[in-house]
């Protein structure tokens, strides 16, 4: 959405002293000299906004853009979410497939996480090629869902020890690339964690893996908690409350949270600082800006990002009571 320039800013665009005779094309007029100095003048229109403390888009510098968590998004996955942040949309979606683990780890299931990046979603990237910043987007989601600090414990994806466990595939698809890309893919893959299941299965006689509880000795289905229980209902995976990444950015001394996508790109310095369930950090990456950060500004960012946190979880436990009243048969 187009801005009209701050009373300041005004006077710096060439033609906006000109009056008009009628009121609506004089604001037309003025609009039109705004996103023209705006085009040639990013960061000139960027800095009077800033100096009066909001931005082209009505935000403070300090306000996120809003967030909306869509749970069972795909239905014919085993779990998936659509995340957005602002415009920026990521869907995530859970497939699971059972495989022999290997010698080394017979008791631990595995996720693999891909990401893919529409074209449609940024004009930087083309179809048909793989862009650096996808592997880059599923190697750092997978890092932070799966590494020593992750939200899922692997083991729980085992059926039967060193016979049969899960591989759960996690997919992003990124939708549209509106800034903050990484704060929508981690909270789009931890939604679709929260609502995948794992369907209850036994092993047969043969060592083949079928649907449905064991038959003969049900309440010995699903070693390890991966195999439904021997009740014939999907099992819900267990999981640490959901890490959350917050995004800001460094605009001569001042923080700006969560900037968008044309914001990004003025940016002294970017910091992407990622918090778990209780606040504590997780992970600060630096993915743009060739300033340096300072430590007062850093402490600054992480407890902006646990304030993130707080909230985006508020939101992603309503979403799924919400999803769960809706599943409810009647009467039950």
């Amino acid at each position: 959405m187009a801005a009209t320039l701050p009373p300041a800013a005004a006077a710096a665009a060439p033609a906006a002293q000109h009056q008009h005779p009628h009121h609506n094309d004089h604001e037309q007029h003025q609009q039109l000299q705004a996103d023209a100095f705006k085009r040639l003048y990013p960061e000139q229109f960027f800095a009077r906004f800033a100096a009066e403390g909001v931005r082209p888009d009505g935000r403070g510098l300090s306000t996120p853009r809003p967030v909306t968590i869509g749970l069972g998004a795909v239905g014919a996955a085993d779990g998936s979410a659509l995340v957005k942040v602002g415009p920026t949309a990521v869907l995530a979606g859970c497939r699971l497939e059972v495989a022999v683990p290997p010698d080394d780890a017979p008791g631990v299931g595995q996720v693999v996480v891909s990401a893919e990046l529409s074209a449609l979603a940024s004009g930087a990237w083309r179809p048909g090629r793989a862009a650096p910043e996808a592997h880059e987007l599923a190697a750092r989601v997978s890092q932070l869902l799966t590494g020593p600090s992750g939200v899922l414990d692997a083991r729980q994806l085992c059926i039967s020890p060193g016979a049969a466990v899960w591989v759960l595939y996690l997919d992003l698809y990124v939708l549209d690339a509106a800034g903050g890309l990484l704060d929508a893919a981690l909270l789009a893959a931890a939604a679709a964690l929260r609502d995948c299941r794992l369907p209850s299965v036994h092993l047969t006689d043969e060592g083949n893996v079928e649907r449905g509880p064991d038959p003969e000795a049900s309440a010995d289905g699903g070693a390890g908690g991966g195999g439904g229980g021997g009740g014939g209902d999907s099992t819900a995976l267990r999981l640490a409350a959901a890490p959350v990444c917050l995004t800001c950015g460094v605009y001569k001394g001042a923080v700006v949270v969560d900037p968008d996508h044309e914001e990004e790109a003025l940016m002294g310095a970017r910091v992407s600082v990622v918090v778990d369930g209780e606040g504590g950090l997780l992970g600060v990456f630096k993915p743009g800006g060739s300033a340096l950060v300072a430590p007062q500004t850093l402490l600054t960012c992480v407890a902006l990002a646990q304030a993130r946190q707080r909230e985006v979880q508020a939101q992603l436990e309503a979403a799924l009571r919400q999803q769960r009243e809706q599943q409810r048969p009647e009467g039950g």
